[in-house]
């Protein structure tokens, strides 16, 4: 086995073949283990570095679950690598299978070679040590952000590179060096060796000036920031470069550069913006790809959102490599998005840059190929870089790019040109929120107090983490310094002025937004038209994400179109994908595209429209899971809109955030009351099959709430029926108990029978659940006294499943007569919903009459009939459950323990603390048959902490059972 951690973290067995290790908490274990190998970790190291310094109750079981886990990733079956020690973790790693252990080794190698003078063993050693080095250490772990080991190891990387420079200085190999100290001195200002090493090189390589810049910027750095002076080593280097007896042995006299009749060395960059922050890994990313040796000239693309910080970051990058192009730097904007002004032609870009380079104007050529030629022609000899900033398309930069192997270009632009062939395309996001805070820091030149650390999140939040909206409130903050941070964030904070706030003189987000709409505006091109329309219905329709069959509808026009329009509001940076076929506008934009979208009156159309759709559709998707039990409206031509319920459990994938959105208070009412509760009762059956019994809830009391207020009475009952559905998913028995009562009561209040009827069934259902039988015998009889002459198949399915389960308890072999018609029933009505239910409820049957085998059976055919992509996740859990509790009866133990911790996975990553205490219960009833009564013990400590509060018939035995052990792990 292998490990490297210096870079991302890897492992790959001993044939070299890569180990993957899943899940963000597996992979944090693995490295908080590697950061101390073949020690015990303590349990609470390994806690506080996996969920912080307040772990949630689950955090054992959770971990017991990572640790498994992990040791199936790394081929660890029996535990001799992963070690469970008594407080804590160990893994066994042997010489030379970690590469930090060996990075060190060679590090301190060549330092003792250096020590004694052997400068080709330390040059050796410390590039064999470098070799290793693939980035920063543990990259992807961001939990181990800022550890001191990784600290430790940055400063071994300096060392070692410090080592190396010397002895190349001693051995008189010097190319390239410039470059790679050049970098080094800007990332690490205050390293004094780095700098005499730099200041070396370029006074042997004829570069004393710069040498002499090198040493005076380094001395203004240190009496500036510390208030002393360079020391000993660099004061000698100084003085070697100023006697002019830094010249590097064997190089011939240098000859003077031929005249070109152009300027010595261009320097068009305009001020990068100050106080620049963040970008490090696109800085690094771009600044290797325009100073790798190449063939050709090197392209590096920034597109991104209007505001995004292009621009500044194209600066910030050209200021850096000024070394690296001694010819100079060209700059021109093309001005492909600013307010009021045309982008340039390719004619006239030619002729700035060509007159930048000190051509004659009248020898500058107006054919734009002939042009083209003379710039490529001019800058062929030349390490120039050109930054061509807001470029407005492909057909406008091409012309300007010089060929020649020595010259650069980094483009911006809101357009990722990406038929330019770029080296590299950098697509720029908002700001992190660390990096946004330290910007509004900096720019204000404030410093925050703790007490302005939320605000401070605030106010970056709700600039969108966006460069251009920060410095507008840096600005106001700088310029206002009574105006406190609570305050301007407050002022944000109201929708309808917040674009109003973000524009201070010549900063303004609006305009900038402006300016890209209106391009869409006046293009030639019919798709910026559609793409112009679609982001005012954006604004008007307000959802959180839109899709081209939303959007087709709001413009009523074709997918293809609205797909069309959506995807070049991505290509000009006004829209970001959030999945496939999924769009989201960035929150300023959000707001941007509201004021026209709410200003014109056409829109309310296309919004009714929009709105309508979603009902059809949700209607045909609760037809499609519940068929049978309501009629489904028709699409037009007679269609249905779902194959099946697999596929209406897709759409509703898709569309959930929109339809909760809509059916929730963020849809400020636009519905109106009856409409809201419609869209509620159509959204159950899919909630209720996906196992999403938070929203069920908040949306069902929503709908009482709204009923109430109007006098629906029907609706009201029907909502406290889902309500009663929702508490039950969750282990909440008694309270779904009573919420049946209610909607029983209203039913016969209303007379409505069909109504009433479903509310006793399930009543009836609920009484067996808590083990009051004869209560629920005398209900289910009230149940099929209201039973009409006729009922679908499907409804009498659902009847029938409810006189199985309430004949359970005496007399298993009925209910597994019920069971089975309510099964045929189930699918001659094509509900696989009610099929599964079945399936489970006759497995349960057959455990009760201790039938293991012909349980499994019924349980193995439901999971079959989930497979289909339908699954309902009560049935789907009990089901599960059921089969792993028919696994250990048949002493099946292996397949039992992977059956549980299945379940335990998925309830857990669904968020269903019920679920998870249910599969903890039987996974430590598993692990004790297993004969690990030790690791039973917190499985079950586990399960009564989930389980406490609800219903689960588990309680009783689990305080019995934890009664006997304390929990290993005290919390």
């Amino acid at each position: 086995m292998r490990f490297a951690v210096l870079g991302s973290l890897t492992a790959a067995d001993d044939d070299g073949v890569a180990v993957v290790v899943g899940g963000v908490k597996p992979r944090t274990l693995l490295a908080v283990l590697l950061l101390d190998p073949n020690r015990t970790v303590p349990l609470d190291t390994v806690m506080a570095m996996l969920w912080g310094e307040d772990p949630p109750p689950t955090a054992t079981a959770s971990l017991h679950n990572h640790v498994a886990r992990l040791r199936r990733s790394l081929g660890d079956a029996d535990g001799t690598r992963l070690r469970t020690m008594n407080h804590g973790l160990e893994l066994r790693v042997e010489e030379g299978e970690l590469d930090h252990p060996v990075f060190e080794g060679q590090v301190r190698r060549a330092q003792e070679a250096r020590s004694r003078g052997d400068w080709e063993a330390a040059e050796h050693d410390a590039r064999t040590a470098l070799a290793l080095w693939r980035g920063a250490p543990f990259a992807d772990v961001p939990a181990l952000a800022g550890h001191p080991v990784l600290t430790f190891l940055q400063e071994q990387r300096l060392q070692a590179l410090e080592c190396r420079y010397e002895a190349l200085l001693h051995l008189d190999r010097l190319d390239g060096l410039a470059a790679e100290l050049g970098v080094l001195v800007k990332e690490h200002p205050f390293r004094e060796t780095l700098h005499r090493q730099l200041i070396l090189v370029l006074g042997r390589t004829d570069r004393q000036a710069e040498a002499l810049a090198v040493f005076g910027t380094l001395r203004r750095t240190l009496i500036e920031e510390l208030g002393v002076d360079p020391g000993p080593a660099v004061q000698d280097a100084h003085r070697e470069v100023l006697r002019g007896t830094a010249v590097r042995h064997g190089q011939p006299p240098a000859h003077a550069a031929p005249s070109t009749g152009f300027p010595l060395r261009l320097a068009q960059l305009p001020a990068s913006p100050g106080e620049f922050v963040g970008r490090a890994e696109h800085i690094a990313e771009i600044r290797s790809a325009l100073e790798s040796d190449r063939s050709r000239t090197a392209l590096a693309v920034i597109s991104g959102m209007p505001g995004v910080g292009k621009t500044g970051l194209a600066l910030h990058i050209a200021e850096q490599l000024s070394h690296a192009f001694p010819d100079g730097q060209l700059y021109l904007n093309l001005h492909g998005a600013t307010p009021g002004v045309a982008p340039l032609a390719p004619a006239d870009a030619l002729a700035a840059l060509l007159h930048g380079l000190g051509v004659d104007a009248r020898r500058i050529p107006c054919d734009v190929a002939a042009g083209s030629a003379l710039l490529r022609s001019a800058l062929a000899p030349t390490r120039t870089l050109l930054v061509l900033d807001d470029a407005a398309s492909v057909t406008q930069v091409r012309p300007l790019l010089p060929a020649g192997a020595g010259c650069a270009v980094l483009l911006t632009s809101r357009k990722p040109l990406a038929t330019l062939g770029a080296s590299t395309h950098i697509r720029l996001d908002p700001l992190p929120p660390r990096d946004s805070a330290l910007l509004l820091e900096r720019a204000s030149g404030r410093s925050w107090a703790e007490a302005d650390a939320g605000p401070v999140a605030d106010l970056a939040a709700l600039c969108g983490h966006l460069p251009l909206a920060l410095r507008v409130c840096a600005a106001r903050l700088r310029s206002r310094r009574t105006l406190p941070v609570r305050k301007l964030a407050e002022r944000l904070a109201r929708q309808e002025d917040r674009l109003n706030h973000l524009e201070l003189e010549d900063l303004s987000v609006r305009r900038s937004l402006t300016a890209a709409h209106e391009a869409l505006l006046g293009s030639a091109d019919p798709r910026d038209g559609d793409a112009a329309t679609a982001l005012v219905l954006i604004g008007a329709l307000d959802l959180p994400e839109y899709g081209a069959p939303l959007m087709a509808t709001a413009m009523d026009s074709t997918e293809w179109g609205a797909e069309q329009a959506l995807d070049r509001l991505v290509e000009v940076a006004l829209l970001q994908e959030a999945g496939w076929g999924r769009y989201v506008p960035h929150d300023l934009v959000r707001d941007f595209a509201r004021e026209p979208g709410r200003a014109q009156n056409g829109n309310v159309d296309a919004v009714e429209r929009s709105l309508r759709w979603y009902e059809q559709l949700l209607a045909q998707c609760a037809a499609a899971l519940r068929p049978g039990r309501g009629r489904a409206p028709e699409q037009p031509g007679g269609d249905t809109a779902f194959a099946g319920a697999a596929a209406a459990l897709a759409w509703g994938d898709v569309e959930a955030a929109n339809l909760l959105f809509l059916a929730g208070s963020g849809a400020h009412g636009r519905l109106g009351p009856t409409r809201t509760v419609d869209l509620i009762h159509a959204l159950f059956p899919y909630l209720h099959d996906r196992g999403r019994a938070q929203d069920l809830e908040r949306l069902t009391r929503r709908a009482i709430t709204l009923a109430r207020a109007g006098g629906d009475g029907a609706a009201e009952a029907r909502a406290l029926g889902q309500l009663a559905s929702a508490h039950y998913s969750v282990g909440h028995v008694r309270q779904a108990l009573l919420l049946l009562d209610e909607a029983v009561e209203l039913s016969e209040h209303l007379r409505d029978d069909a109504a009433q009827m479903r509310h006793l069934g399930n009543r009836a259902a609920l009484l067996r659940e808590l083990g009051r039988d004869t209560e629920a015998r005398t209900t289910l009889a009230r149940c099929l006294a209201l039973r009409p002459a006729a009922l679908t198949p499907a409804d009498e399915a659902v009847l029938l499943g409810h006189q199985g389960y309430v004949a359970e308890p005496t007399d298993p072999r009925a209910a597994l007569s019920f069971h089975r018609r309510s099964r045929e029933l189930a699918r001659e009505a094509g509900s696989t919903v009610i099929e599964q239910v079945a399936l489970c409820n006759a497995g349960r049957a057959h455990l009760s009459l201790g039938e293991p085998a012909q349980a499994l059976r019924r349980f193995d055919e439901a999971l079959r009939v989930m497979g289909s992509g339908a699954a309902h996740w009560n049935a789907e859990r009990e089901t599960r459950l059921g089969r792993a509790q028919s696994l250990r009866a048949l002493g099946r133990l292996e397949p039992a323990r992977e059956a549980c911790e299945a379940l335990l996975e998925e309830a857990t990553a669904r968020g269903d603390s019920y679920g998870r205490g249910l599969a903890e219960h039987e996974l430590g009833h598993v692990l004790r048959a297993l004969g690990d009564e030790q690791a039973a013990q917190p499985r079950w400590h586990s399960a009564l902490s989930a389980l406490e509060g609800t219903d689960a018939h588990a309680l009783a035995e689990l305080r019995t059972l934890t009664a006997s052990a304390p929990s290993i792990v005290d919390n």
